[in-house]
């Protein structure tokens, strides 16, 4: 299975949560991911999209979710237009669990700023990885 990659861009608004969420749970569903995977990755992309919405400081116009399927993993971009925020180092309880839900969601994670965009990279190994 080769690579597949697509993306949606919406309003940064709390409204436009359930049309990402509804995204990430498509995709996930055409490629037979595990209900608990696709939760995960819902999950994480959730908490990272409110805490940019939810930042009084960001002023992001959109935010746009890149999933790219890869043979062994799930690839998703999160970038927002905002100013300089990355979402994992919020550690306040008003902008939900943050960094340390992230860890346990998935199994990579970064953050970059790139072109005036805050870029977040997520990654979710399709099988369970051997330890």
């Amino acid at each position: 299975m080769g690579k597949e990659k697509d993306y949606i861009i919406v309003e940064a608004s709390y409204g436009s949560l359930e049309l990402i969420s509804n995204f990430i749970q498509k995709k996930s569903s055409l490629l037979g991911l595990s209900f608990k995977k696709t939760w995960e990755l819902m999950l994480t992309v959730d908490e990272i999209c409110s805490s940019i919405i939810t930042s009084k400081n960001n002023e992001s116009n959109i935010i746009k979710v890149t999933w790219e399927s890869m043979p062994n993993f799930i690839k998703i971009e999160i970038m927002d237009d905002g100013i300089p925020l990355n979402p994992l180092e919020i550690n306040d309880p008003d902008y939900g669990l943050g960094v340390q839900l992230i860890k346990e969601m998935v199994d990579y994670f970064e953050y970059k700023r790139e072109n005036s965009y805050n870029v977040v990279i997520l990654k979710k190994y399709k099988r369970n990885r051997r330890k």
